[in-house]
């Protein structure tokens, strides 16, 4: 696509479809265990299987977006995932949505990510910071309108099938309409690169691209502190709607709609309002992404506490607020600060590394507050989100050695 923000709109787009497929568990959860009569455990290791299943696939897909056509690799795998998004909703039991959910529809959402992350990259030199925040934003409007919309079909359609179906279908618009897109720009682009005659870079290798992301102390920091707040926000949007429904004794949707309104509307504010001032503060302080972060960090560690212990609606609503600002604020200069010091040519498959470390130990945060709900009840799942706390201030620490210590030399300048 010639125009690189109307390729962020079409990106934008897309990276909501897929985080409203992703979304639907949590809000869902207990209509779908009433439904099907799945356990706690087992809807932990369902919310775990889809982060395991990202975190074998993902390597291979930040391989493949390195090496094809992204544009076209994001548009046929939109189209996969949301044909099996409409299928989940026939789902049966514990099994079949294993299948569905955590393979069927997770693995060929693996391509998005590493691709999209990188076209974002590419296209936006001197406006990078905005744009990736504009495309991490997009992530957060659809976790910011799962609750409700789930809350919508269920008041209306009365069953959780619906919200795979409706959602399954409107990615498959999009996705087609991507692909044509991408298509028709694709054709124009090869005519002028042989009119030009002007020979595309070399492409990473495999062992290149391991060696730039793993062999630098900067960019394994900074994998480190991401894969953190990624564990942390997996058990926030897998259990926070079920603890905040039955703490409080609300509905399933509203309970819903509340965990993730307050917590995403904030962060998608802070995500636009990071992305404006990084990109005028890292041109004469270019360590200013890691300072913001490791602050962001540290300042969310108390608000998880306050989510769980406290025995006010109103204050949960704040705390959830306050986490997504911070949240917002890390997360507009997560991928930047790990671009930083990648090479241009191996960043899809920078980004599926990291997602392999994120989706391992992501994966674990359902499952163990899944344990502690099913043998402690809901004071286990506030002690849980209090423990998830200190795992953001540890990897506070990671990025204030990053910017002491490494940063300087590992720094890549671009043209």
């Amino acid at each position: 696509m010639k125009n690189k923000w109307v390729l962020l709109g079409f990106l934008c787009a897309t990276f909501v479809v897929y985080t409203l497929d992703r979304a639907l568990l949590g809000p869902l959860a207990i209509p779908i265990q009433k439904d099907t009569g799945i356990s706690d455990v087992q809807f932990g290791v369902l919310n775990a299987a889809v982060f395991w299943t990202y975190a074998a696939v993902v390597p291979f897909a930040g391989i493949i977006g390195d090496r094809f056509n992204r544009a076209k690799l994001i548009g046929i795998a939109s189209i996969v995932w949301s044909a099996m998004t409409l299928l989940a909703g026939f789902s049966t039991g514990f099994w079949s949505l294993f299948l569905l959910v955590a393979f069927a529809i997770t693995a060929p959402q693996t391509l998005y990510s590493p691709s999209a992350f990188a076209m974002v990259a590419d296209a936006h030199k001197q406006t990078r910071a905005i744009a990736m925040s504009c495309h991490q934003a997009a992530f957060y409007t659809g976790w910011l309108v799962s609750g409700a919309a789930v809350a919508l079909v269920l008041a209306w359609c009365g069953s959780w099938r619906w919200a795979y179906f409706i959602f399954g279908t409107l990615g498959l618009v999009l996705g087609i309409v991507f692909l044509t897109v991408a298509s028709a720009s694709g054709k124009g682009n090869s005519e002028k690169r042989s009119a030009s005659a002007v020979p595309p870079p070399p492409k990473a290798t495999v062992v290149e691209s391991l060696k730039a992301f793993f062999c630098c102390p900067s960019a394994v920091l900074a994998a480190l502190a991401h894969v953190s707040l990624t564990f942390v926000a997996f058990g926030y949007t897998a259990w926070g709607p079920k603890f905040v429904a039955q703490k409080f004794s609300i509905s399933p949707g509203a309970a819903g709609t509340g965990v993730m309104f307050w917590h995403f509307v904030f962060a998608f504010a802070a995500i636009i309002g990071a992305g404006f001032l990084t990109d005028r503060m890292v041109r004469s302080f270019p360590r200013f992404r890691l300072v913001l972060q490791s602050a962001a960090l540290l300042v969310a560690a108390p608000f998880l506490a306050l989510f769980g212990f406290t025995s006010t609606l109103m204050v949960v609503w704040v705390a959830a607020a306050l986490f997504g600002v911070m949240k917002g604020l890390f997360e507009a200069n997560s991928i930047n600060s790990l671009y930083d010091v990648i090479p241009s040519r191996c960043r899809s498959s920078a980004i599926g590394y990291l997602n392999v470390l994120a989706g391992t130990f992501g994966s674990l945060a359902p499952v163990i507050l899944g344990w502690l709900s099913q043998t402690r009840g809901n004071d286990g799942l506030a002690l849980g989100f209090a423990a998830y706390g200190g795992v953001l201030a540890i990897a506070s620490l990671l990025l204030v050695c990053s910017l002491l210590f490494t940063f300087k030399r590992d720094r890549i300048k671009e043209r």
